[in-house]
């Protein structure tokens, strides 16, 4: 064979060989095998993403719709969602892109996207992907549809109220935020039904029934009987009492209204004995005790000195020194048939005085036998009621004016959401689908007045005095719950004729019976929220802020504002965020 042909024949053999052939074909298909494994990673790390994003962006939406108020603006919950956004895991580089608020504040979307860097995928010139996901956060109509609410507003109306709150008085600011929050819960309401508001204005006492409906003072739970322990206590007995013609306080109004037509009972009540006045306990005439007595401020003896008359009430000036604050009665009055008394407690509590002529001598110049009860009918308690319009009225016609006793507001603002009498107008408690809410705004702390160099050491407010003649207060701790202080035991000695200003130690015991009724409360599954308004001109101490903590159901309950706008922003926020909160998308 001649080398011209070997060549031909070692050329044609080449071209015939099949093995050849594989490896050129496996050569040509690892690029596509490698770029399909690398996209497959690069398609990993997007699922990933994507879920991350999901995740996060599924919290961003819950958290703001949480905080959501009527004054909520779309660039407001678009910051706050970015925020949220990137501080969950994996996220830092996450963008809000877009947010959508319904016009009625009941759903927020929120849209947001994520770059990634492909590794693989490169190849194809897909540089990134850019995962993007859009979530929905809804309240169901506002509010559970399917429940029941019972709205306890408990608003101090002491006369602080009536101090700066930033261009408007705090109390305008409370009639403004608080109305607010009504015209927010109907609107939300499926059914207007089953929405129930009572309003529970309060200072140092509460006017909790229209005194002007007989029938409220003859009431199964009032003590028409005067058997309770603490009906006669600053009246010199039952006995005293029977032997004067008085069966129970209504009776010495009814003398006292005959000598002046306003002197009358104006519908609040004295705080029960420790513990009823924290516990809710239905009232019943097997035991005095739960029974309801109507408030009346004892006369107290001659020594007020009047500016009407330039002069001190009664015969006996040698008790110019003393400090008592409400001597409406001369100690001896004429026609009474009642006399002889010596002592400053038998002048305090001889009842016989009460039984007064047409023209016995008065003094106008005092509180007179309502006390620190209020004679605004505006003032009295409205129970639930399922109107807006008459819920508003009621706060719309609030008035500031007293001192402050919490414990009072929250004790008759838990009766009202409560099935026992006096109202007997809530559900029962723990009720399935029905969501029993208690909201508290104070501007200060609990006043029980001090008074130096009298029996009873102090002004006579919904508890009483701080002791009488010197025996212990039945309405306050005994040293057996709370924080163990015999409160009874210490205001005990703030009389008589002290020297000493216990007022401090009176605030603690109406604390200490203010934060038991929250404990009680909560325990029957109320759900308490509580506002400080502390402006900066008229600020709460620690101590009260304090209290208002404890009440609450937990941390996120408590809110404290400095100025109208941030009271009408809380109102709002609770408003919004007692709807069942659900991600619709």
């Amino acid at each position: 064979m001649s080398s011209k042909q070997a060549r031909k024949f070692r050329k044609a053999e080449f071209i015939s060989d099949e093995g050849g052939n594989t490896i050129m074909m496996f050569g040509l298909s690892f690029i596509p095998v490698m770029f399909m494994l690398g996209a497959a990673t690069d398609y990993t790390r997007l699922t990933i993403t994507r879920a991350a994003l999901q995740q996060g962006t599924d919290a961003a939406s819950l958290a703001v719709a949480s905080k959501m108020t009527n004054d909520t603006t779309l660039d407001d919950a678009k910051k706050q969602a970015q925020v949220i956004l990137r501080s969950q895991p994996k996220l830092a580089s996450a963008t809000v892109t877009d947010v959508t608020i319904t016009p009625d504040k009941r759903t927020l979307c929120t849209t947001s996207q994520m770059t990634i860097k492909n590794a693989f995928m490169q190849i194809a010139q897909i540089a990134n992907l850019t995962p993007s996901v859009t979530t929905c956060a809804s309240l169901a109509g506002g509010v559970d549809p399917q429940a029941q609410y019972e709205i306890s507003l408990v608003l101090d109306n002491s006369g602080s109220m009536s101090s700066s709150a930033g261009g408007v008085s705090k109390m305008q600011a409370l009639r403004t935020a608080a109305t607010s929050f009504v015209d927010t819960m109907f609107s939300k309401a499926v059914d207007p039904g089953k929405m129930k508001i009572s309003v529970t204005p309060f200072n140092a006492t509460v006017r909790a029934v229209d005194p002007s409906i007989q029938a409220n003072r003859t009431r199964a739970w009032v003590d028409t009987a005067g058997n309770s322990s603490i009906h006669w206590r600053a009246l010199g007995g039952k006995a005293a009492a029977t032997a004067a013609g008085f069966t129970n306080r209504f009776d010495i109004f009814d003398k006292l209204r005959a000598r002046r037509s306003s002197w009358d009972w104006n519908g609040c009540f004295e705080s029960q004995p420790y513990p009823m006045n924290v516990d809710d306990t239905p009232p019943t005439s097997s035991d005095p005790n739960t029974l309801l007595v109507p408030y009346l401020s004892p006369d107290e003896p001659d020594g007020y000195y009047s500016t009407s008359t330039g002069a001190y009430v009664g015969t006996n000036s040698t008790w110019n020194s003393f400090d008592y604050n409400n001597s409406y009665l001369t100690n001896d009055n004429p026609g009474s048939g009642c006399s002889g008394a010596n002592s400053q407690w038998d002048r305090l509590t001889k009842v016989c005085k009460y039984n007064i002529s047409t023209s016995a001598p008065i003094d106008t110049d005092t509180m007179g036998p309502d006390g620190y009860c209020s004679g605004n009918a505006s003032q009295t308690v409205l129970r639930l009621s399922a109107s807006k319009p008459t819920i508003n009225t009621m706060i719309g016609a609030l008035v500031e004016g007293g001192n402050t006793n919490v414990h009072e507001g929250i004790l008759w603002g838990l009766r009202t959401i409560s099935p026992n009498a006096p109202f007997s107008d809530g559900t029962a408690y723990n009720s399935d689908k029905v969501r029993k809410i208690m909201i508290v705004m104070t501007d200060g702390a609990n006043v029980w007045t001090s008074r130096r160099r009298t029996v009873g050491g102090s002004d006579f407010q919904a508890p009483g005095y701080y002791s009488f003649n010197g025996a212990a207060n039945v309405a306050l701790p005994n040293g057996i719950k709370g924080d163990g202080v015999n409160y009874q035991t210490l205001l005990a000695a703030a009389a008589p004729n002290n020297s000493t200003n216990f007022q401090s130690t009176a605030r603690d015991a109406v604390d200490d019976l203010a934060l038991q009724t929250c404990t009680s409360a909560k325990a029957k599954g109320v759900e308490i929220f509580t506002i400080g308004f502390s402006t900066p001109d008229d600020q709460i101490d620690a101590k009260g802020l304090e209290l208002l903590q404890n009440c609450a159901t937990n941390v996120d309950h408590y809110y404290k504002a400095e100025n109208a706008s941030q009271l009408n922003l809380i109102f709002s926020q609770i408003g919004i965020g007692l709807g069942s909160l659900r991600l619709s998308q």
